[in-house]
Parts: C-alpha cells; structure tokens; sequence
C-alpha cells in the first residue's frame, strides 16, 4: 500500500522532476559522493589535508566524468605530474615568486602537451593548492597534502564514470545509433525536397548540415576507439564483441561520404546556372535510402533486408522511368552519379562493399573475457569428468 501524498505535492514534484536534467542531477550526486568519500578517506587515515582530498575528488569528477579512459588518464598523469614539480620546485627553491611561478607554468605547459584543454588549469590549481599555509609549510606538512590531494583523486577517478551513466560499449552504440539517425534523416530532407521542389538557401543547408555529420563521426570513432582500448584489459567485454562495431563504424563512414556527395551534387544543380536539374523521381530513391538507415539505426536486421529489397526496386523503376523520359544527357550523368552513391549505401549498409574489408583493424590480443573463458573453463571439466567415468 503506497502512502498518500496530497495533489499538491504530487503535482510540484512532478514539475520538478520534469525540469531536472537526469545528467545534472546525477552529476551532482556523484561530485557530492566524491567528496565526501574523499574525505572521510582523509581523516580515517588521518591526514591533515582531508579538505584537499575534497577539493581534488571534486575537480577530478567535473573535470573527467564525461572524458573517455584515455582522457582520465591524461588528466591524471598531468596532475601526478603537477605535484611532483611542486614538491621539486619547493624542496630545491622553497616559497618565492620565482617558485610559485615556475610551478604554475609548469602545470599549464603540462594541460597544454597532454591536451587537456579546459581542465589543463586543474594541474597548477591542484599544485598550488598542496603548499597552501604560508610560511608554515614543512617537509611532512607538504607530503601530507601531496597524500590528500592523490587519495581525492583517485576517488574522484573511480567514481567520475557514475556520471556518464554509459559503458563504453553502451557510448560506442549511442554514437552510431545517433550518428545513423542523423544520416537517415538528412537523405529524408533531401528526398522531399527533389519531389517537392528546393530552393538554392535549402541546398546550401542541408550541404552544410551533410559536412557537421563529420563532428558525430569524429565522436563516433573516438567512442569506437575507447571500447577497443577498455576490451584490450577489460575481463567483462570479449574483443570479439569490437569487431562488429568496427564494421557498423565504417559502414557509417562511407555513408557520410556518400551523403555528402548527394548534398553537393543538389546544391551545384541549384546553385550553377544552366546545370541540369535532379529528376523528381530521385526522391523516391533517397527517401527509401532514408528508411534504410533509419533500419539500421533501430539495428533490425529483418526489416533492414526488407527495406534494402525496396530500395533497389525503386532504384531500378527510377533509372528506367529516368532514361524513359529524359534526353537530357547532362540530367542522366547527374541521375547515374546520384544513383551510383546510393548503390554504395545499400552495399554498406549489408555489408557487401569490398571497400568495407580495406583497412579495417583485427582486435589487438588482449586479457581473456569471463564469457571466453568460463566455456573453456566448462568443456575441460566435462572432458575430465567423461575419462574419469571411463576409467
């Protein structure tokens, strides 16, 4: 039995939690968790500095819950960096301005040759932040706060992936899901657009949108690239499991080019006087084209054959109504070179394009899954058990 709440309250919280961003909030809980948890770690074991352990977790979750493995490790090597210099620089030196400023140079340069971009000033804010007491600082004192500062960061290290709320594998097939939704949905535009009639400004923006779909294949190859390096020492995820995503990434990538090439050709038939126009009948063929990725983004492979099998009709009924009708040469060598991209899609999209083979990286080695190694496991046991009966 629920308890009651009155309709008032039911109604606020509601609204609350319509207008709370699920991401912010779990952000929120996370950096307070870190925090705290860096904290108590501190005074458990005793540390002065527990307030640096805090300060440390909570910019080491800010700054690397949405980074990938390879990026946390960056971040963290920079600032393990930072403090090395710190402790160097205030043995050798001690407090002066020459110091101070050879340790915050020191920690920009180091963000600057990691690549951290706006998390490079967390290397100097969390050097500085370790000889913070004045003329007071000592030798303990010093490794002390080197010792809460580390703890905070490696708690704010392990915790900062809550924040995503995706596993690499789980980010790899968000990208290409959202990578194949955004093609799908641009060949929609451009296939209404040649049934219905588009303007030069329409041509010149759905050019322009076909080149941003580069920026969602970058962040698809980076996510791709971070699950094969988590596979390679990941116990939990087979590297077997990579390959598959490696072939939907670079079925992706020709389909991006693809799609650009369509984009520009319509926009240079708007944008060109006299340059022969796209027959209408092409839009049928980019709007089955269309339907396609959008199979492929909701990963149905049944209804992806399906709508493959209607794409190539509509292709065919498409170049025997175009060479039926038109005469124009300059129309028919634009209709075969819009077709021919089209042709390239659907061979990526079933996997059949030799060019997908060109390339495409093997699975390094690396350390066994549990799923590979519990069958193994399994069928030695079996067979042990089977000559023990014989005998």
């Amino acid at each position: 039995m629920r308890p009651h709440l009155p309709e008032r309250v039911t109604a606020a919280a509601g609204k609350v939690r319509d207008r709370i961003d699920p991401t912010f909030a779990r952000s929120v809980l996370v950096t307070s968790a870190s925090a705290a948890i860096a904290w108590s770690a501190a005074e458990t074991l005793h540390l002065p500095g527990a307030i640096f352990a805090a300060i440390s977790a909570t910019l080491s979750v800010q700054m690397s819950s949405f980074a990938s493995v390879r990026e946390g490790v960056q971040r963290l090597v920079g600032t393990l960096a930072g403090i090395a210099v710190t402790v160097g620089v205030w043995h050798a030196f001690g407090l002066s301005p020459w110091s101070i400023a050879i340790i915050a140079g020191f920690g920009l340069a180091a963000g600057r040759l990691l690549r951290l971009g706006d998390a490079s000033a967390t290397v100097p804010l969390t050097s500085l932040g370790i000889i913070v007491g004045g003329s007071a600082v000592t030798e303990d004192f010093v490794w002390q706060r080197v010792a809460a500062t580390a703890l905070g960061i490696v708690v704010g290290v392990i915790l900062s992936p809550l924040v995503g709320g995706m596993t690499p594998r789980e980010r790899a097939r968000h990208k290409l899901t959202h990578l194949s939704s955004e093609i799908a949905d641009l060949l929609g535009r451009l296939g209404a657009g040649v049934q219905g009639g588009y303007t030069r400004d329409e041509a010149a923006h759905w050019l322009e949108r076909s080149r941003d779909l580069g920026e969602d294949l970058d962040d698809a190859v980076t996510a791709v690239d971070e699950l094969a390096r988590q596979a390679r020492w990941s116990p939990t995820t087979p590297t077997t499991r990579v390959t598959p995503i490696h072939q939907t990434l670079r079925t992706l990538e020709h389909g991006v080019q693809q799609v650009n090439s369509v984009a520009r050709s319509m926009f240079d038939a708007a944008a060109t006087p006299q340059a022969p126009h796209v027959p209408e009948p092409i839009g049928e063929v980019l709007t089955a084209a269309s339907e396609a990725f959008t199979a492929h983004a909701l990963q149905d492979t049944g209804e992806l054959h399906g709508v493959l099998d209607e794409l190539r009709e509509a292709r065919k009924q498409t170049l025997r109504k175009v060479r039926t009708e038109v005469d124009d040469t300059g129309v028919l060598v634009l209709t075969g070179s819009i077709i021919t991209d089209i042709d390239r899609m659907a061979g990526s999209l079933e996997r059949s394009a030799p060019a997908l083979s060109v390339g495409l990286r093997e699975p390094s080695p690396g350390i066994p899954a549990v799923s590979e190694i519990l069958p193994a496991v399994r069928l030695a046991w079996e067979k042990a058990l089977t000559t023990t009966g014989k005998r």
